[in-house]
């Protein structure tokens, strides 16, 4: 059970962090589907000291948390979330080089900003994220990745806040990873910081691959509207844009949210769609493949339903 969000709660958190915060915010203004409802209270701390504290903060006053990072993968309730959401991508999130060809990053690094200055400082070895819209955080939370691989394949270790305050180290064998799977999406943990394996590398050469990877992206995927990647995972030995597209969604509309006819494992927001509008248009298009192939889609991208509670 959540406890009130009063002044009292909102005067102490303004107190001990130094990055925004923000109180009936609404949740449009910070996925990338440009849907949600309003947060009671949305916090976007500085680092992962402030999401450390904010975390602690909440569970030791009983209220409920939910955990964002760029906001991309997630659907946002329409009726907006009770509780505090901590949205930890920052510009102050910092990244750390370190001998031996490693670096530590905080969840909060943007994971464009995490592959280009690995780039910069003559490191590659992050080709297979490039494009990948997200932070740090929430690549690991989902095992992002492309055809070429996830990450995975570059994590040594990730450290944890539990709900109980312990804070973990997992090493990469301990976070049981799998396709678009890790054990962050069935505890409710925060993830505050990650040690990655990286490889010498040519500067300019890396640097013109992920600008050649994204220059594909944006030709290939319907990048200029609203739309929160990847909608379901692909099935063992089939791709589910394929499957979706043959079931004749491509188009598919419900309200002002669409089925890519780019993509049609993407889902866009033609202005003015809600999340109930895009929760719907999932429930149709995982009813047409399965009536037609007998193939229950998984979905990919996260419903949030409800804070963490502690």
């Amino acid at each position: 059970m959540s406890s009130a969000i009063n002044s009292t709660v909102i005067d102490e958190i303004r107190d001990n962090i130094k990055g925004q915060l923000l109180h009936l915010e609404p949740m449009k203004n910070h996925t990338t589907y440009k849907t949600g409802g309003a947060a009671k209270l949305l916090a976007c701390p500085r680092d992962s000291k402030e999401a450390e504290w904010l975390y602690r903060f909440a569970h030791r006053h009983e209220i409920g948390t939910t955990v964002i990072g760029a906001g991309s993968n997630i659907i946002a309730p329409r009726r907006g979330i009770e509780g505090l959401v901590i949205k930890t991508r920052s510009s102050g999130a910092r990244l750390e080089f370190k001998s031996g060809e490693r670096l530590i990053a905080e969840a909060g690094v943007y994971l464009d900003s995490l592959i280009r200055r690995a780039a910069e400082r003559g490191f590659g070895g992050l080709a297979a994220l490039a494009g990948i819209p997200g932070t740090v955080g929430g690549a690991v939370f989902m095992n992002a990745g492309t055809r070429k691989g996830d990450i995975s394949r570059v994590v040594n270790w990730v450290e944890a806040l539990t709900a109980d305050g312990e804070k973990l180290r997992l090493n990469a064998g301990e976070i049981e990873f799998g396709y678009r799977e890790s054990i962050f999406r069935h505890r409710p943990w925060l993830i505050l910081r990650g040690e990655f394996r990286l490889q010498r590398a040519d500067m300019e050469k890396t640097l013109h691959e992920i600008d050649r990877i994204w220059e594909k992206r944006m030709r290939s995927y319907p990048m200029q509207l609203p739309t929160a990647g990847s909608v379901f995972k692909n099935p063992e030995g089939r791709h589910a844009g394929e499957l979706i597209d043959r079931a004749g969604c491509g188009g598919m509309r419900v309200g002002g949210a669409m089925v890519s006819e780019m993509h049609a494992n993407f889902i866009v927001n033609l202005g003015g769609a809600n999340s109930d509008d895009i929760i719907e248009l999932v429930r149709r298009v995982r009813k047409k493949v399965f009536q037609k192939f007998g193939v229950f889609l998984q979905l990919e991208q996260k419903i949030i339903r409800q804070q963490q509670s502690s």
